[in-house]
Protein backbone atom coordinates (compact mmCIF):
# COMPACT_ATOMS: atom_id res chain seq x y z
CA UNK A 1 0.00 0.00 0.00
CA UNK A 2 2.88 2.56 0.83
CA UNK A 3 4.75 1.63 -2.20
CA UNK A 4 1.63 2.30 -4.41
CA UNK A 5 1.31 5.76 -3.10
CA UNK A 6 5.10 6.44 -3.32
CA UNK A 7 4.32 5.56 -7.30
CA UNK A 8 1.19 7.53 -7.16
CA UNK A 9 3.25 10.84 -5.21
CA UNK A 10 6.49 10.34 -8.44
CA UNK A 11 3.83 10.39 -11.13
CA UNK A 12 2.19 13.41 -9.40
CA UNK A 13 6.01 15.03 -8.70
CA UNK A 14 6.66 14.30 -12.44
CA UNK A 15 3.55 16.43 -13.61
CA UNK A 16 4.01 19.01 -11.10
CA UNK A 17 7.62 19.70 -12.52
CA UNK A 18 6.72 19.36 -16.21
CA UNK A 19 3.58 21.71 -15.45
CA UNK A 20 6.22 24.13 -13.40
CA UNK A 21 8.65 24.09 -16.85
CA UNK A 22 6.02 24.54 -19.13
CA UNK A 23 4.47 27.35 -17.33
CA UNK A 24 7.74 29.29 -16.63
CA UNK A 25 8.92 28.92 -20.43
CA UNK A 26 5.99 28.95 -22.06
CA UNK A 27 6.35 26.09 -24.48
CA UNK A 28 5.54 22.35 -24.31
CA UNK A 29 9.03 21.84 -25.87
CA UNK A 30 10.26 20.45 -23.10
CA UNK A 31 13.14 17.60 -22.00
CA UNK A 32 12.72 14.88 -20.41
CA UNK A 33 15.87 15.77 -19.03
CA UNK A 34 14.67 18.68 -17.56
CA UNK A 35 11.57 17.16 -15.53
CA UNK A 36 14.41 14.81 -14.18
CA UNK A 37 16.16 17.55 -12.72
CA UNK A 38 13.21 19.09 -11.30
CA UNK A 39 11.92 15.82 -9.67
CA UNK A 40 15.50 15.26 -8.46
CA UNK A 41 15.47 11.76 -10.17
CA UNK A 42 16.91 10.04 -12.85
CA UNK A 43 15.77 10.33 -16.75
CA UNK A 44 15.29 6.54 -17.00
CA UNK A 45 13.39 6.32 -14.20
CA UNK A 46 10.43 8.73 -15.77
CA UNK A 47 9.76 5.52 -18.36
CA UNK A 48 8.60 3.98 -15.45
CA UNK A 49 5.86 6.64 -15.50
CA UNK A 50 5.63 7.81 -19.23
CA UNK A 51 6.77 7.06 -22.21
CA UNK A 52 7.98 10.57 -23.36
CA UNK A 53 6.97 13.94 -23.13
CA UNK A 54 4.35 14.07 -25.73
CA UNK A 55 1.97 11.19 -23.22
CA UNK A 56 3.26 13.80 -20.12
CA UNK A 57 1.72 16.80 -21.82
CA UNK A 58 -1.82 15.18 -22.98
CA UNK A 59 -2.07 13.71 -19.20
CA UNK A 60 -1.55 17.54 -17.88
CA UNK A 61 -3.38 19.29 -20.79
CA UNK A 62 -7.05 16.52 -20.03
CA UNK A 63 -6.30 17.38 -16.27
CA UNK A 64 -6.55 20.64 -16.89
CA UNK A 65 -9.58 20.33 -19.61
CA UNK A 66 -11.24 17.93 -17.06
CA UNK A 67 -11.14 20.65 -14.42
CA UNK A 68 -12.31 23.23 -16.59
CA UNK A 69 -14.67 21.19 -17.69
CA UNK A 70 -16.21 20.80 -14.12
CA UNK A 71 -15.91 24.47 -13.17
CA UNK A 72 -17.97 25.47 -16.19
CA UNK A 73 -20.71 22.83 -15.59
CA UNK A 74 -20.47 24.38 -12.05
CA UNK A 75 -21.27 28.29 -13.70
CA UNK A 76 -23.59 27.12 -16.33
CA UNK A 77 -26.31 25.04 -13.47
CA UNK A 78 -27.10 28.57 -12.43
CA UNK A 79 -27.58 30.84 -15.67
CA UNK A 80 -30.70 30.98 -17.71
CA UNK A 81 -30.17 32.24 -20.95
CA UNK A 82 -27.48 32.50 -23.80
CA UNK A 83 -26.03 35.80 -22.71
CA UNK A 84 -26.20 34.47 -18.59
CA UNK A 85 -24.11 31.28 -20.22
CA UNK A 86 -21.55 33.05 -22.28
CA UNK A 87 -20.73 35.11 -19.09
CA UNK A 88 -20.75 31.73 -16.98
CA UNK A 89 -18.76 30.46 -19.50
CA UNK A 90 -16.24 33.03 -20.25
CA UNK A 91 -15.87 33.73 -16.15
CA UNK A 92 -15.24 29.88 -15.07
CA UNK A 93 -12.53 30.24 -17.78
CA UNK A 94 -10.93 33.04 -16.31
CA UNK A 95 -10.97 31.29 -13.13
CA UNK A 96 -9.47 28.48 -13.66
CA UNK A 97 -6.57 30.46 -15.81
CA UNK A 98 -5.98 32.32 -12.84
CA UNK A 99 -5.83 29.38 -10.46
CA UNK A 100 -4.31 27.21 -12.61
CA UNK A 101 -2.35 28.70 -15.34
CA UNK A 102 -2.21 29.18 -19.16
CA UNK A 103 -1.14 25.56 -19.42
CA UNK A 104 -4.00 24.13 -21.79
CA UNK A 105 -4.01 27.66 -23.59
CA UNK A 106 -0.05 27.21 -24.19
CA UNK A 107 -0.28 23.47 -25.41
CA UNK A 108 -3.17 24.26 -28.10
CA UNK A 109 -0.92 26.93 -29.65
CA UNK A 110 1.28 23.94 -30.91
CA UNK A 111 0.99 23.96 -34.16
CA UNK A 112 -0.76 20.59 -35.62
CA UNK A 113 1.97 18.50 -36.53
CA UNK A 114 3.92 19.10 -33.37
CA UNK A 115 1.08 18.94 -31.00
CA UNK A 116 2.40 16.56 -28.02
CA UNK A 117 -1.76 15.42 -27.56
CA UNK A 118 -3.10 12.51 -28.25
CA UNK A 119 -6.01 11.77 -30.50
CA UNK A 120 -8.23 11.15 -28.12
CA UNK A 121 -7.24 14.14 -25.88
CA UNK A 122 -8.02 16.47 -29.55
CA UNK A 123 -11.15 14.93 -30.39
CA UNK A 124 -12.12 15.62 -26.95
CA UNK A 125 -11.11 19.57 -27.08
CA UNK A 126 -12.73 19.31 -30.90
CA UNK A 127 -16.28 18.18 -29.94
CA UNK A 128 -16.30 20.46 -26.99
CA UNK A 129 -15.28 23.55 -29.10
CA UNK A 130 -18.10 22.13 -31.75
CA UNK A 131 -20.62 22.48 -28.89
CA UNK A 132 -20.49 25.77 -27.71
CA UNK A 133 -19.86 26.82 -31.59
CA UNK A 134 -23.27 25.55 -32.23
CA UNK A 135 -24.51 27.07 -29.29
CA UNK A 136 -23.80 31.02 -30.38
CA UNK A 137 -24.25 29.71 -34.25
CA UNK A 138 -27.38 29.09 -32.88
CA UNK A 139 -28.32 31.93 -30.62
CA UNK A 140 -26.75 34.30 -33.08
CA UNK A 141 -27.33 33.00 -36.38
CA UNK A 142 -23.79 32.92 -37.24
CA UNK A 143 -22.37 30.74 -39.72
CA UNK A 144 -20.13 28.05 -37.96
CA UNK A 145 -17.08 30.04 -39.25
CA UNK A 146 -18.45 33.27 -37.74
CA UNK A 147 -19.06 31.16 -34.52
CA UNK A 148 -15.21 30.22 -33.70
CA UNK A 149 -14.33 33.54 -34.74
CA UNK A 150 -16.65 35.21 -32.10
CA UNK A 151 -15.59 32.38 -29.16
CA UNK A 152 -12.25 33.20 -29.85
CA UNK A 153 -12.04 37.00 -29.54
CA UNK A 154 -14.25 36.78 -26.60
CA UNK A 155 -11.63 33.57 -25.08
CA UNK A 156 -9.33 36.93 -25.60
CA UNK A 157 -11.02 38.75 -22.68
CA UNK A 158 -10.35 36.28 -19.49
CA UNK A 159 -7.06 35.23 -21.14
CA UNK A 160 -5.80 38.94 -21.01
CA UNK A 161 -7.47 39.44 -17.76
CA UNK A 162 -5.81 36.07 -16.28
CA UNK A 163 -2.39 37.25 -16.72
CA UNK A 164 -3.20 40.61 -15.35
CA UNK A 165 -4.47 39.39 -12.32
CA UNK A 166 -1.20 36.56 -12.12
CA UNK A 167 0.74 39.83 -12.31
CA UNK A 168 -0.48 41.52 -9.43
CA UNK A 169 -2.35 44.04 -11.57
CA UNK A 170 -5.78 43.78 -10.81
CA UNK A 171 -7.41 41.55 -7.99
CA UNK A 172 -9.74 38.58 -9.09
CA UNK A 173 -12.68 40.67 -8.20
CA UNK A 174 -11.95 43.15 -10.73
CA UNK A 175 -11.54 41.02 -13.30
CA UNK A 176 -14.55 38.52 -13.11
CA UNK A 177 -16.46 41.77 -13.34
CA UNK A 178 -14.58 43.20 -15.79
CA UNK A 179 -15.02 39.93 -18.09
CA UNK A 180 -18.74 39.41 -17.29
CA UNK A 181 -19.20 42.95 -18.61
CA UNK A 182 -17.15 42.60 -21.54
CA UNK A 183 -18.86 39.43 -22.40
CA UNK A 184 -21.85 40.41 -21.88
CA UNK A 185 -21.37 43.37 -23.80
CA UNK A 186 -19.97 41.58 -26.76
CA UNK A 187 -22.89 39.11 -27.01
CA UNK A 188 -25.63 41.72 -26.59
CA UNK A 189 -23.77 43.86 -29.70
CA UNK A 190 -24.01 40.54 -31.88
CA UNK A 191 -27.75 40.27 -30.80
CA UNK A 192 -28.85 43.36 -31.99
CA UNK A 193 -26.12 43.03 -35.03
CA UNK A 194 -27.71 39.66 -36.47
CA UNK A 195 -31.47 40.58 -35.44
Amino acid sequence: MEARRDEQDRGEQILAAAERLILETGTPSISLNEIAAQVGVSRSLLYTYYDGVPQIVDALFRRHTQRLEQLIDARLSGASGFRERMVALFGAYLENLVEHGPLALIVLRERNQDSPLSEESSRLFRRNLRGMARDVSKELKLNPREAFVFLELLAAIPESLSRMVRDGQIRIEVALATCARLVSEAVQAMSIEKA
